[in-house]
């Protein structure tokens, strides 16, 4: 399992878009390149993007016609858009269409990779469960240790909240109403690949088949109840990004 985010860099400059790619695949990311906005678009048919990084001004299709295509299937995804010109009017739609930051060329490396970590660490963490006193508990544990915390009492409430916010981490309880939590995973995964999730149950044999299938589709562990929620607050700080930036700066 990789700790980096993945990262898509668009620019029709060939030399800045090779040299971006290199420094940022020795610094550890995951990046892939595209050429210009419409290669961008079929990249993220592929496979979802942690953050992206784009040009603004593109032949045959500029970052902001980029950016309204690729959230019209993807509106929780992350684009940040680079422009080396004052093109205040591609700027300001750019901003209206959800851009997450403007940024001015030349952009220098360590800025960059700063920016990204930050980023990704701002990503939520998703709590699905349909114990409200579970949600509330845990939400108050991981908002002291300085997350951003969303909660879903459903499989279909955390689809839904999954297409409009992109979330690094998942909590979910195995007995949900309708769509169990097995299947919410699945259904999240094929939202965001890139999504850890952490299982919850307060059953055990009951639920060890369902178990054994969220494990092999990448689960990271189980939580059984009743625990601490000191002890998904650490899960979250080992795995989290967020966790991550902290021990690198120690």
């Amino acid at each position: 399992m990789s700790d980096q985010p993945t990262i898509l860099i668009v620019d029709d400059n060939a030399d800045l878009l090779e040299t971006f790619a290199m420094i940022l695949k020795r610094r550890g990311f995951n990046v892939a390149t595209a050429t210009n906005g419409a290669k961008a678009v079929d990249k993220f048919k592929e496979q979802y993007f942690d953050v992206t990084l784009m040009d603004i001004v593109m032949p045959e299709m500029n970052g902001v016609e980029a950016l309204r295509k690729i959230r019209e299937t993807h509106p929780e995804a992350t684009i940040i858009l680079m422009t080396a010109y004052s093109e205040e009017e591609l700027i300001n739609m750019a901003i209206s269409e959800g851009a997450h930051r403007i940024v001015h060329k030349p952009i220098r490396i360590d800025q960059l990779v700063s920016l990204i970590k930050e980023v990704a660490a701002t990503q939520p963490i998703l709590i699905v469960d349909d114990d409200a006193d579970i949600c509330q508990t845990l939400t108050q544990a991981l908002e002291m240790e300085g997350y951003q915390v969303l909660t879903a009492n459903s499989g279909e409430e955390a689809i839904q909240v999954a297409k409009e916010k992109a979330c690094q981490l998942a909590f979910i309880d195995v007995k949900l109403p309708k769509i169990d939590g097995l299947e919410t995973l699945l259904r999240l995964k094929q939202i965001n690949p890139h999504l850890l999730t952490i299982m919850m149950t307060g059953f055990r044999n009951e639920v060890k088949d369902a178990l054994d299938k969220a494990q092999a589709a990448s689960a990271i562990t189980c939580l059984y109840k009743p625990f601490d929620p000191a002890e998904a607050a650490a899960l979250a700080k080992r795995f989290s990004k967020k966790g991550h930036q902290v021990r690198e700066q120690k």
